[in-house]
């Protein structure tokens, strides 16, 4: 049995656990506005009596001319989490070395911890590569700081990984809420895109990736039979079609983002750049993050990401935004909110 991925606790995220809350979640980052009405009434429609298509044929084939690539290029996925997971099989032997800029996303250090692979945070981008680095992960934006590479760094990185055979993964999971930037087409670098977040429909999971074929199929080859529920895909097709909710909503998540930030700001630290989340330098993030819970207030407590001194929130409608307010400010200049 020595040869058995060790048993790990999971990754902490934000959202329910198993405490009963009724109270305003700021701890999950997707758009408040949701869920973009036109994609539940495809979930609805989707075909659930029958076996999809295994291949998902016309699902890559949709999402390959949206983004102008090759339909070998896209692999799908029922959430990030799974292509990672895929990822790190496929790409990261024991005791390699997966290098992040700033602390990565949780199930990404979970799985390289899975397969006895090192995870390296650095503050950072490299100019060259650690030796045993395969794969090197940016968060484009990366969460929960909201900080961003500029295209022509990550391009230059991707040259970087390119000259070892390691594979550079861009996560823009919350890159829909910024303004667009057009990324290098690469075989060393891959997309990693999940419009749930963008689209206020997380539950459904909608996930895939952009890659060079060489990377697609071998993220196809570690992936069950009939892996992709029929919503699940029906979503993902439907997506070149369903832009008209995102143009309507996230200007708007924008200017609640930076107001919500404003009026934080008057009392507290606050870092944000323009995406919906913001963090906030509370000290102790375990206390604060459980006294807000008190108030009816759930955030995300950012020790796992390497910051305990900071509290990660998620805007919400701007009559909520002012009830955190209350509750941060009551909590923090140690008064009670009513």
């Amino acid at each position: 049995m020595a040869d058995l991925p060790p048993l790990l606790p999971r990754a902490p995220h934000g959202g329910p656990t198993a405490r009963l809350f009724t109270g305003l979640d700021f701890s999950v980052n997707a758009n408040p506005y949701g869920p973009n009405p036109m994609l539940v009434r495809v979930l609805r429609e989707a075909d659930h009596a029958h076996y999809p298509d295994p291949t998902y044929r016309e699902v890559r084939e949709r999402l390959a001319a949206w983004h102008g690539v090759d339909v070998d290029e896209v692999a799908l996925s029922v959430g990030a989490s799974d292509l990672l997971h895929r990822l790190v099989r496929a790409f990261l032997p024991p005791g390699g070395t997966l290098l992040s800029l700033h602390a990565p996303f949780g199930e990404l250090a979970r799985a390289a911890a899975l397969a006895r692979a090192r995870v390296e945070v650095i503050k950072d981008l490299p100019e060259q590569l650690p030796p045993g680095t395969a794969l090197v992960y940016v968060g484009h934006p990366h969460n929960p700081t909201g900080r961003r590479s500029t295209p022509e760094e990550l391009g230059r990185l991707a040259d970087t990984c390119a000259t070892t055979n390691a594979l550079l993964i861009v996560d823009e999971a919350y890159a829909p809420f910024l303004p667009a930037h057009r990324l290098p087409r690469t075989a060393s670098l891959l997309r990693l895109l999940s419009p749930g977040k963008a689209h206020g429909l997380v539950g459904a999971r909608p996930a895939y990736a952009l890659a060079a074929p060489e990377v697609v199929v071998r993220l196809d080859n570690l992936a069950p039979a009939w892996h992709l529920p029929a919503g699940t895909a029906a979503v993902l097709a439907a997506l070149p079609e369903v832009g008209d909710f995102l143009a309507e909503t996230l200007p708007r998540v924008r200017r609640d983002a930076q107001e919500l930030a404003a009026a934080l700001q008057r009392f507290v630290a606050v870092e944000h750049h323009s995406t919906p989340y913001l963090t906030l330098e509370v000290g102790d993030a375990a206390r604060v993050t459980a006294a807000l819970l008190e108030h009816g207030v759930r955030v995300r407590d950012c020790t796992s990401y390497g910051f305990p001194d900071r509290i990660r929130i998620s805007t919400r409608l701007p009559g909520e935004n002012a009830r955190l307010v209350a509750a941060v400010r009551a909590v923090l200049e140690g008064g009670h909110c009513g």
